[in-house]
């Protein structure tokens, strides 16, 4: 075995333990997810609603444990290296997770963990696992969902389905209060406490009373978007009843639709057609399992191999070009904050081969588009403030602009997991 295989070796084998390793946390804390719909289904299904349909239909289009065998027999590590990729990227929200949930109990805070609400709306069954919920007694009794997520580079604002998610945690959380409803298990899946109220279930775990109606409670959500080396909090936002409501109209329509396709006599494929899915730009897109087939992503299939060789040299062109930025954006934070804590009077400072100091520059000038919109019209009146603000804008000529996605690793249909219709 040569040096180069050996490493293949250890990366397939990192790759399948990535896949048993998620089906295992999904089927322990998670459960069987296709009898009933979830909190992330909803958010899924708020921004396309075939992508949620067709996660319930096919859940198994990504490969198993067994597919990463068969690709390293048969010398395919560019199918292992990019599924090793996709499943580092959707499991690293696991494992901040767990780290996060160590950083709260550090602090003392009454925090539960994954805990589950299981309802249901007009015969559906709705369940919300809520990451994390910290609870205060004194001096007004306060609850706290934070909802974790982990990304590359930290959004300027959420996407849709992460809000809508936690609106229908915070809504359940708030319209289930004194219902028994509320369970919770240990990290290996062993029951903490079943069928409890809110009240009963924080009682139990740590001996606080609430009130048995939320309306005198604190309660708000949050969302953590967390990357390697940032994090920012989203919130806070609270039980709204039009939210919830619509919560509950996506998983109606979710869970009728995967039913209705599900029962059907025509493949899912030809029904998935039919379903609503996202029109516009989403850069979720690219990790979508089902994108390939999408009428989103209508395409000429070029048989040419040179196609595919020109776009795999912009792709890494690209991500080179992104890790350079990232290295000097790096060598320059370095650089500065040396300067800064050397302080000599003069600023300069000398190598062999360079001089050197920082600077302080004014910030650029911006303008407040809303707020000047709101000034205009305080002294102008509406229609005069518009038309001045339209006489004053200038539009861009048109350009065109290149979007790339690379597909998922084809899976093999025979080792794909059953439809609901076949369980």
């Amino acid at each position: 075995m040569t040096k180069d295989s050996k490493g293949v070796a250890l990366l397939a084998q990192i790759a399948k333990g990535l896949i048993t390793y998620s089906k295992h946390q999904t089927a322990t804390q998670l459960g069987d997810r296709s009898t009933y719909v979830g909190m992330s289904d909803i958010g899924k299904g708020a921004e396309c609603l075939r992508a949620a349909v067709a996660d319930r239909l096919h859940p198994g289009r990504t490969a198993s444990a067994e597919q990463i065998v068969r690709w390293y027999q048969d010398g395919e590590h560019d199918r292992i290296r990019a599924v090793l990729r996709r499943q580092l990227t959707l499991q690293r929200g696991h494992w901040m997770e767990a780290g996060f949930a160590g950083v709260l109990n550090s602090n003392g805070a009454n925090v539960l963990h994954q805990l589950e609400i299981a309802t249901e709306h007009e015969g559906i069954p709705i369940k919300a696992h809520l990451d994390f919920t910290l609870v205060w007694g004194w001096p007004r009794p306060a609850v706290r969902i934070l909802e974790l997520k982990t990304a590359e580079r930290i959004p300027d604002t959420l996407y849709t389905g992460y809000e809508v998610q936690l609106y229908g945690q915070l809504g359940l959380l708030h319209s289930c209060w004194s219902q028994p409803v509320f369970s919770m298990k240990d990290a290996g899946g062993n029951a903490v406490f079943t069928n409890l109220t809110f009240p009963q279930a924080v009682k139990k775990a740590f001996g606080i009373s609430l009130p048995q109606v939320p309306h005198s409670v604190d309660l708000e959500g949050w969302v953590l978007c967390l990357s390697m080396s940032d994090a920012r909090a989203f919130g806070p936002y609270r039980p709204d009843t039009s939210m919830l409501h619509l919560c509950r109209r996506i998983a109606s329509e979710l869970w009728m639709t995967t039913q209705r396709i599900s029962d059907g006599a025509e493949s899912s494929e030809k029904n998935l057609s039919k379903v609503p899915h996202c029109t516009g730009f989403h850069p979720l897109c690219d990790w979508c399992d089902h994108a390939d087939d999408c009428p989103k992503f209508t395409a000429q299939e070029l048989t040419d191999p040179a196609y595919d060789e020109a776009l795999t040299r912009l792709t890494m062109l690209k991500e080179n070009k992104a890790s350079l930025e990232a290295s000097i954006a790096s060598e320059e934070k370095r650089i500065r904050s040396f300067c800064q804590s050397v302080g000599i009077p003069s600023g300069w400072l000398k190598t062999n081969r360079f001089r050197f100091r920082t600077i302080t520059q004014t910030g650029r000038k911006t303008i407040d588009t809303p707020l000047l919109r709101q000034e205009l019209r305080n002294g102008l009146g509406e229609g005069a403030a518009e038309s001045l603000l339209t006489r004053v804008t200038r539009i861009g000529a048109p350009f065109q602009r290149l979007y790339i996605s690379p597909r998922m690793p084809e899976v093999s249909a025979t080792n794909t997991l059953p439809t609901q219709k076949e369980v």
